[in-house]
């Protein structure tokens, strides 16, 4: 991996054309998913519309203030909304499984995953989430709004597993750009890349609940109105 790999931006794409519900598609230029930008990235090829205007950084306070956002600027806003707390971020794995962190985001940042719908239906797009490495708070939230959008399972977990090609240049970047990640975020987690299942049981837990998908994200604040909005946002 050369320098100039560095310097791109990984794990980045735009998540139109995805088939949903009635014969609907998601729309380009609308969401993208991404690892954490860096100071002096090179502007991508990956998407057509950069930067985008709103960014949702869903890293914990810690991670978040070690150093100002590479992308706030007058156009771009930059909204940190944490799906995992300091300490469930450094804490140790101790042979923790993915599922069981990803049921740890769906049980205690149900608000959370609501006020991201909120922002992503109403902000000024394209919408930027991200976390550090792009996979498992990313994952999760790229995953509620392709469901709420309806998305099937399939195309979903496809979207979350392409986050293994990019893994090598994740891991490279956190120890350039971020090295207290690297002495402090769980290597051990990230090295397992994305594992299909732990995403496939949050998207059966949100399936079961009453009025499925729509139903758990409504008990967790969010208004017809709003998930109204989203959808007819991301698909056409």
């Amino acid at each position: 991996m050369t320098v100039t790999d560095l310097d791109v931006l990984p794990n980045l794409r735009d998540l139109g054309g995805l088939p949903a519900v009635g014969g609907r598609r998601t729309r380009g230029g609308v969401l993208y998913r991404s690892a954490l930008p860096a100071p002096g990235d090179t502007c991508p090829t990956a998407v057509a519309d950069w930067p985008a205007r709103t960014v949702i950084d869903l890293r914990s306070p810690r991670e978040f203030a070690t150093r100002a956002h590479p992308l706030q600027s007058d156009t771009t806003a930059v909204h940190l909304i944490s799906l995992l707390t300091d300490a469930e971020v450094t804490a140790p794995s101790r042979g923790t499984q993915l599922a069981e962190i990803y049921h740890t985001v769906v049980t205690h940042a149900g608000g959370q995953l609501a006020a991201v719908v909120q922002l992503a239906a109403t902000a000024p797009g394209p919408v930027l989430l991200h976390c550090a490495a792009g996979k498992d708070r990313t994952g999760i939230a790229v995953a509620l709004l392709l469901r709420l959008a309806g998305v099937g399972t399939d195309d979903i977990v496809a979207d979350y597993v392409a986050t293994n090609e990019h893994m090598p240049a994740v891991l490279a970047r956190l120890t350039r750009f971020a090295p207290e990640l690297g002495r402090t975020h769980p290597h051990d987690r990230d090295l397992r890349g994305a594992v299909p299942e732990a995403l496939e049981a949050v998207l059966a837990r949100w399936d079961a609940h009453p009025g499925g998908v729509h139903g758990w994200v409504r008990s967790h604040g969010a208004t017809d109105e709003t998930i109204q909005l989203w959808t007819e946002r991301l698909t056409a």
